[in-house]
């Protein structure tokens, strides 16, 4: 089952291809390759429709190949349904009561265009090029010597990274006894082991990080569909689908990838009677780069469409009542331009299928910060829109900061700090019953993180001027999530650290506030500030 999906995926894009190109004989053998590849595997397995279906595919991909049917836009659709066909045919053997597929109106079609085909004379040389077709080794049926791997279920690697976690833990605590007990043989072994251990941790971030090609794949048809519906011309374009991300981050960022690239297609590339007014090419281009850098994957989604002004916002903002003129008086170009990620902004005034909601880039900014990543745009009127997603590597282990929280210490993902500093009581201010601080010319919103972590105030002391001297300041963290900023009060910084992150279940799942767990070299829990609910409901300013 896995196969076939990976021989669908293929067919599709291959498809889209041959579908700008129809005179590309190459991408004719490759369609016929993969489609004789699934016949036999079904054939071998007992599906009959699948067999039957492809069959079918197979006598009309011949008959382009050897130049006596045209690659039409009839046939080329005729195909595209076919393989949509085949994924139900699949699904339908996965689970036994799924809604039975027809094929007979398709095999009917397909028996009609060889019908016709065999009452036209043969062309000169037919059998010459039969002989002359290329013998190419089947891309899906490598030899071992080219590629040596094996699949692992995800759970596997998630209980392998946890047992690598319990190990550091233990290190640090051998460590602490080592120190205690002035055990120099000691020491030089876990000074050894830890060696080994943080080996074994990268060597288990890196069997975890799938290439990127594992979502992309399935998106040129994705595109092409939806730009036909559209009755718009897009040429879609993906670079870096060879750069590793876990695969735990890849199906979250599945869904939200999508929703821009549908955003592009719908509210970026322009109609091409639009464009070519503009003096534009007819064709749209959608650009997927990804690349490295450092612990982090950068996603890049760009268009050469209309792209959107910033008065063009300010309307759209004010229209909708998500600003109001004085709000949006004191922002900046960059922090208006992040209003079109607020949930409500749409440039539809009409709702379709496809647009209109305002739903679509904001659920993509929060389910990308749910996971530390960000999301910035840039755009310009008349000349595109770049998306730029930043992505951890893997959730599996991140960077933090610990803070103390009353007798607690709780971890801050250093992806969300921008600055820790300290204020003095005087240093806080209030305006329409909400706290600010000052910082770098600008207001600040201050959360009281005790609070909102559902620490009783009585434990907590207020920032006031009756301080003693002993505590002159604060100690804040400033963290952005998306659009928004503050500054959360804490009672202790305690340093940095790399962490494994257990994730909540059950009952805890539910705790507003923190997003996960993990455990210190003491053998204490600690739980991760989940920084996108604390900042939630900030005021921005």
């Amino acid at each position: 089952m896995s196969e076939a999906q990976e021989i669908l995926v293929s067919l599709n894009n291959v498809l889209v291809d041959f579908e700008k190109d129809p005179t590309n004989i190459a991408l004719l053998h490759e369609l016929f390759r993969y489609s004789h590849t699934l016949k036999s595997m079904a054939q071998s397995m007992g599906y009959e429709s699948i067999t039957k279906l492809t069959h079918s595919m197979e006598a009309a991909l011949a008959l382009l190949r050897d130049g006596r049917l045209k690659a039409g836009k009839n046939t080329v659709n005729l195909l595209f349904k076919s393989v949509d066909t085949l994924s139900d045919l699949i699904d339908e053997a996965k689970n036994e009561k799924a809604k039975k597929v027809k094929i007979a109106p398709l095999v009917k079609k397909f028996e009609e265009i060889a019908s016709a085909s065999l009452k036209e004379k043969r062309k000169a040389g037919e059998e010459k090029r039969l002989k002359s077709m290329p013998d190419d080794i089947d891309p899906l049926n490598r030899s071992h010597s080219e590629v040596q791997s094996v699949r692992i279920p995800l759970v596997q690697l998630d209980s392998l990274m946890e047992l690598a976690g319990e190990l550091v833990i233990n290190r640090t605590r051998l460590a602490q006894i080592a120190q205690t007990i002035e055990n120099n043989a000691l020491e030089e072994t876990v000074a050894h082991m830890s060696i080994l251990i943080s080996a074994l941790q990268d060597q288990i971030v890196q069997v975890r990080l799938v290439p990127l090609e594992y979502i992309f794949t399935p998106y040129p048809r994705i595109v092409r569909d939806m730009a036909v519906d559209q009755k718009k011309e897009v040429d879609f374009l993906i670079e870096g689908s060879d750069i590793g991300l876990d695969r735990s981050i890849q199906d979250e960022i599945n869904e939200p990838l999508l929703h821009l690239i549908k955003n592009a297609i719908t509210h970026g590339v322009e109609e091409p009677e639009e464009r070519e007014k503009l003096k534009k090419p007819r064709r749209g281009r959608i650009k997927l780069a990804a690349r490295r850098e450092r612990n982090f994957v950068i996603l890049e989604l760009s268009d050469d469409g209309r792209g959107i002004g910033l008065d063009e916002i300010k309307e759209v903002a004010l229209r909708t009542g998500l600003i109001t003129k004085e709000e949006f008086s004191v922002l900046t170009p960059k922090e208006v331009i992040k209003l079109i990620t607020y949930l409500g902004y749409s440039r539809i005034k009409k709702v379709t299928e496809a647009a209109g909601r305002g739903v679509g880039l904001n659920v993509s900014r929060v389910k990308v910060e749910s996971f530390g990543g960000t999301l910035d745009i840039d755009t310009e009127p008349n000349k595109g829109t770049t998306l730029s997603i930043k992505l951890p590597l893997t959730m599996a282990i991140v960077q933090v900061m610990l803070v103390g929280i009353a007798d607690e210490t709780y971890c801050i993902p250093l992806s969300y700090i921008t600055d820790m500093i300290n204020v003095s009581a005087r240093e806080v201010k209030t305006m329409e019953q909400h706290e600010m601080i000052s910082y770098r010319d600008k207001v600040l919103p201050l959360i009281r993180i005790r609070e909102k972590l559902g620490f009783s105030s009585s434990r907590f002391q207020p920032l006031d001027s009756n301080r003693s001297a002993k505590v002159p300041t604060t100690p804040i963290v400033v963290v952005e999530a998306g659009p928004k900023k503050a500054g959360l009060a804490v009672d202790r910084f305690l340093g940095q650290q790399e962490v494994v992150i257990k994730p909540l279940t059950g009952i805890l799942k539910n705790i507003k506030g923190v997003s996960g767990a993990t455990i210190l070299g003491t053998g204490k829990a600690a739980l991760i500030v989940d920084i996108g609910s604390i900042c939630e409901r900030a005021v921005i300013l």
